[in-house]
């Protein structure tokens, strides 16, 4: 990969909470043109700066098969012109565990076909934890965090992509997760700001067919108790995983 630039794919959707601290972490890595935002219809102002590309999609509906279909689309398209993409959602931070490097130096080494990461989640603990401030750094204030598989995802890849759904999985991929590469999943680092960001997908369309099957079904919960049963105790697995919540290690405290 040496001299081949990279790009960096994500896709939003009115995410003022989330964005500034997804494009301050991977901005340290990627320069502005090499970044590619797939912006669904924000109207709360959160992409209309700059320091990366905006590109306008429009569905009439929340549809995780055209998400899905979006992305992937793009990713092949950037392909044609860069060594690899690195595509992640905007509540997802990829890095290899700092004791290794940084994400920079990961994407210039990587040879492979496609990198698949070690998933964990911060939680906020709410009797511990105040509420997230935005001012100050994300591991400051979030001291634990959950192992779950659903987000060892392929996320970097030199070659072309066929997602499932959540781009958990993608067709062709036999490799184990490398150990030194995290996906960093943040959706539960602030129990209200989860909360409102629940309710603010509730309140718009979605499509039927992922009603049906479920899909993101977790987005939809924003009352009490089950929003709280969730936050707490699913993994959202498809085998039930427990949720066993441990200390992040110190060496992951200045990443975000």
């Amino acid at each position: 990969m040496a001299g081949q630039r990279s790009a960096l794919l994500t896709i939003v959707r009115d995410e003022a909470f989330f964005f500034p601290i997804w494009h301050r972490y991977y901005a340290r890595f990627f320069s502005p043109e090499d970044i590619y935002v797939l912006d669904h219809g924000s109207t709360d102002g959160s992409t209309s700066g700059g320091g990366f590309r905006r590109i306008p999609v429009e569905h009439e509906e929340i549809d995780v098969l055209w998400v899905r279909d979006t992305v992937q689309s793009y990713q092949h398209q950037l392909l044609a012109g860069y060594g690899a993409v690195l595509y992640v959602d905007v509540d997802e931070i990829v890095a290899p565990d700092p004791a290794w490097g940084t994400l920079g130096e990961y994407v210039d080494s990587f040879s492979g076909k496609i990198a698949r990461c070690r998933g964990y989640e911060v939680i906020h603990l709410r009797e511990a934890e105040p509420p997230f401030d935005a001012a100050r750094p994300v591991l400051d204030q979030r001291r634990h965090w959950f192992a779950n598989p659903m987000y060892s995802k392929p996320a970097l890849a030199r070659v072309p992509l066929q997602w499932t759904p959540g781009f958990h999985r993608c067709r062709g991929l036999t490799q184990d997760p490398d150990p030194n590469l995290f996906l960093i999943h943040l959706h539960r680092m602030d129990y209200d700001q989860c909360k409102a960001r629940h309710r603010a997908r509730a309140s718009v369309p979605w499509a039927e067919r992922n009603v049906r099957h479920g899909w993101w079904s977790q987005m939809l919960l924003d009352a009490e108790p089950e929003f709280g049963r969730w936050f707490y105790t699913d993994t959202v697995s498809d085998d039930h995983l427990p949720l066993c919540v441990e200390a992040i290690p110190p060496q992951f405290r200045s990443l975000i």
